[in-house]
C-alpha cells in the first residue's frame, strides 16, 4: 500500500484535528528535539510503544513537510474504528511475529519516495516498561542506509481515564533524540549476533530519554554502547 494524492490530503486533515482538536481537550503535549529530524533523504523512526494513541502522536508531526507512516499490524486492519484511519493514512500492514518481505518492501518504498517510516521498536504495546527491541529497523535501516531517529514517548498510558477519573488532561511528553545510521552496509552478510547488538544499541538511545520508571529491560544505561551507531551532524549532511 503506497502513497497516493487521496493519502496526502487525508493526512493534512487528520492532522489538523488531532492539533486543533484532540490535543487541545485531551492532551498537554511537550515536544523536544525537533531539529534531530532530517529535512530530507532517507530517514526511519524507533519509538517505543505504551499505548494505543501512541501511532495517532506520531504522525501529527510532519517535519519539513514530510509524512511519518507506521507500520500497523494486519490486525487492525480489521477492526471497524481503528481500520477507518490506518487505511485512510495509508499505513503499511505487517504480520507480527514473522518475516513479512512484503510490509518491508513496502516501507523501503516508502522510505525512498521521501517518506519517514515509524517502527515501534518492541513490536506490540508494553505498559509497564520496554522490551527489547525487535530487528527488523535495523535490517531496514541498513537495507536503505537510513537515518535514524530514536524517539520515547510517555505520558500516555492513563488516558482517557486520567480525564474523567481525575478532571485533568495528562501530559504526554515525545523526545526525538540525536539522529545515527548503522554501521554495517547492507546487512546481508551480517552476523545475527550483531542485528541484536545493534538492536539493543538503538533501544537504549530511547531509554536514556526516558524517565526511569520506563525503561523496563533497558534500564541499566551503564550496559549500554555505539559500536555500530555512527551519530549524523545534520548541519553538515554527515556522520560526526
Amino acid at each position: 500500500m503506497h502513497s497516493s494524492k487521496d493519502h496526502r490530503w487525508r493526512r493534512r486533515v487528520f492532522r489538523w484535528g488531532l492539533w486543533n482538536l484532540v490535543y487541545r481537550f485531551w492532551f498537554q503535549m511537550h515536544v523536544q528535539g525537533m531539529e534531530n529530524i532530517p529535512p530530507g533523504g532517507p530517514t526511519i523512526m524507533m519509538v517505543n510503544h505504551i499505548h494505543v494513541t501512541d501511532p495517532g502522536i506520531m504522525i501529527s508531526f510532519a517535519p519539513s513537510g514530510r509524512d511519518i507512516v507506521p507500520l500497523a499490524k494486519r490486525e487492525a486492519f480489521e477492526q471497524p474504528v481503528i481500520r477507518y484511519f490506518v487505511s485512510n493514512w495509508g499505513a503499511i500492514p505487517i504480520d507480527r511475529g514473522e518475516a513479512d518481505t512484503k510490509a518491508l518492501k513496502a516501507a523501503l518504498w516508502h522510505i525512498r519516495h521521501g517518506d519517514i517510516v515509524l517502527f515501534f521498536a518492541e513490536g506490540t504495546r508494553n505498559r509497564e516498561g520496554m522490551e527489547r527491541g525487535e530487528e527488523g529497523s535495523v535490517y531496514m535501516a541498513l537495507k536503505a542506509n537510513a537515518v535514524v531517529v530514536p524517539v520515547a514517548l510517555w505520558g500516555t498510558r492513563g488516558f482517557p481515564t486520567t480525564i474523567w477519573r481525575e478532571f485533568r488532561t495528562p501530559p504526554v511528553h515525545v523526545c526525538f533524540g540525536e539522529p545515527f545510521r548503522f554501521k554495517g552496509g547492507s546487512g546481508k552478510r551480517l552476523p545475527r549476533e550483531h542485528f541484536r547488538q545493534m538492536t539493543d544499541e538503538a533501544m537504549y538511545r530511547i531509554a536514556a530519554m526516558l524517565p526511569p520508571e520506563w525503561r523496563g529491560v533497558y534500564g541499566d544505561l551503564s550496559q549500554a554502547t555505539t559500536e555500530f551507531l555512527e551519530f549524523v551532524d545534520l548541519d553538515q549532511g554527515a556522520a560526526a
